[in-house]
């Protein structure tokens, strides 16, 4: 059994990459058991939906404009990530 330390590790890590599937395997167990890195994995993804949502509003507004290659990448990186949360 991972400690909390590499269990959050973990847990941050899956934000930027989807994780293996063992490793996958031993975060769910993990946070069904762990009160506290529950709590983390729900902060950190509350936090991942707030900045989603001021991206989405930021793009709306006129005045900030990105590059069409920052889109790009930016997309990218938000697929993948959805893609690896598909599935856990």
């Amino acid at each position: 059994m991972r400690s909390c330390k590499e269990i959050s590790k973990l847990v941050s890590s899956s934000l930027e990459r989807p994780l293996p599937f063992r490793d996958r395997v031993e975060v769910w167990m993990h946070l069904k058991m762990c009160r506290l890195c529950g709590a983390f994995w729900r902060d950190l993804q509350r936090l991942r939906s707030s900045v989603r949502r001021q991206v989405t509003e930021k793009e709306q507004d006129e005045s900030i404009r990105l590059d069409p290659s920052s889109k790009v990448r930016m997309q990218t990186a938000v697929d993948t990530q959805n893609r690896g949360d598909a599935d856990s």
